[in-house]
């Protein structure tokens, strides 16, 4: 028995998920101590401020974090071949483009900062300013971290998602209750994102070498690659967006606060498996580059998403009302506790989704994003015209992702049986 522990947890894919779920579970802890603070030492009007500022930083971050894939797959083969001129050579080539994106967004802020201002009920420009000084570090900072994953850095990625975190809560107090207010908060998320883009170059200062800018690579074959597997993640995201924006749109406040509390309980089945899809996929790239069996390693990524994800689901079958009372808290979400759990196996298909695409994605087969981008469309189309109930929602969004997932794996059967031939 000890030695089937020990081979488990000595497995690159298990005590890699180990280490990135370490990371972000203390990182979030951090997270939810900064807006405990916040909702207690600002005023509700202001708390709605930073959040509203917060989603728009996060709804940039997750278009920019679609490219992640990309960057890892490419700095992850030339990792597993040696090629660390190359590596420098692919930082150099793209952060020409991140800090030209990141640049361009800024400006937009700068100059259309008043009309953003009213459009986003926010009627100081300063906030807004600050807003896209964070969106240029969350952009030109995701090239650091795919590079990072590439090299299968994950424990000093957690150790970067604990300290921001950890520096983001320490220093919104101290600006927070020195008297700067909701523009404390925000510099919070600044001091943050900009000590996460500093700290991530200490492993990567090879890239700094004399005649690292000199090495060529192909830019044509990354962007080859990087479009449809970046159609891919973001269609992956709309999954689980799409049906919290048109709720939000079609129900009235309330409903669709309930709503949003019963997403976030089925964002917990993601939450214990997306380490390990953000493990595998560094690691299938180098096994695939050297030519190296890696079939395994989707299996057991499989067999650990399932584990984890059917167990919650589970739980939410037989303990709705506890589940709701513990982590949500408040007596009026209650009413979603007889669909709890047909949230959670939604959730649970979304994984297995997740984690098929990252494999796939991995091995160069990005054709994927066609199901994917289809499903994603279709949920967008089916849940304007049906939405009637909560179940109604939940049973559409199932359904489109459900069928992309099936799709996709009678396309990996067949990739692998001819391989097989």
């Amino acid at each position: 028995m000890k030695k089937i522990i020990h081979k488990v947890i000595s497995n690159p894919l298990v005590s890699g998920s180990m280490i990135v779920f370490l990371g972000t579970f203390v990182g979030n802890i951090f997270n939810f101590l900064f807006n405990f603070f916040m909702t207690r030492n600002l005023s509700v009007s202001d708390y709605g401020v930073l959040a509203s500022l917060v989603s728009i930083i996060l709804l940039f971050a997750l278009a920019v974090d679609s490219l992640i894939p990309a960057i890892v797959h490419f700095t992850g083969s030339y990792f597993a071949n040696k090629e660390v001129r190359k590596v420098a050579a692919f930082f150099w080539k793209l952060n020409t483009f991140f800090v030209a994106f990141s640049l361009m967004i800024l400006f937009l802020f700068v100059i259309f900062g008043e009309q953003l201002g009213k459009f986003f009920k926010v009627n100081n420009t300063f906030l807004l300013l600050l807003v896209g000084v964070i969106i240029f570090f969350t952009s030109v900072m995701t090239l650091n971290r795919g590079i990072l994953t590439g090299r299968l850095s994950f424990g000093y990625i957690s150790f970067l998602n604990f300290f921001s975190a950890a520096l983001k809560f320490v220093s919104g107090v101290i600006f927070v209750l020195s008297g700067m207010g909701l523009i404390g908060g925000l510099l919070a998320f600044l001091v943050a994102y900009v000590s996460y883009y500093l700290f991530s170059f200490f492993p990567l200062r090879f890239i700094f070498q004399k005649g690292a800018r000199q090495k060529t690579i192909g830019i044509k074959k990354v962007l080859k690659y990087a479009a449809p597997s970046s159609i891919a993640m973001m269609g992956l995201t709309m999954f689980i967006t799409t049906d919290i924006i048109l709720v939000k749109h079609f129900y009235a406040a309330k409903d669709a606060g309930i709503y949003a509390g019963m997403s976030l309980l089925g964002r917990i089945i993601y939450f214990f498996s997306s380490p390990i899809a953000i493990v595998l996929f560094p690691l299938v790239v180098q096994r695939h580059t050297r030519k190296e069996a890696h079939g395994s390693l989707f299996f057991i990524s499989i067999a650990l998403v399932l584990i984890s994800s059917l167990c919650i689901a589970i739980f939410y079958y037989f303990f709705p009302e506890f589940s709701v009372r513990v982590l949500l808290k408040q007596d009026e979400y209650l009413v979603i506790s007889p669909i709890l759990w047909i949230f959670g196996i939604f959730m649970v298909i979304y994984s297995v989704l997740s984690i098929t695409t990252s494999y796939l994605l991995s091995v160069k087969k990005t054709k994927v994003f066609i199901p994917i981008a289809a499903g994603a469309v279709c949920q967008v189309i089916l849940l304007w015209f049906y939405h009637s109930t909560f179940l109604t929602v939940i049973t559409v969004s199932t359904v489109t992702v459900m069928i992309p997932l099936c799709l996709i794996l009678v396309y990996y059967w067949r990739v692998h049986h001819e391989a097989s031939l």
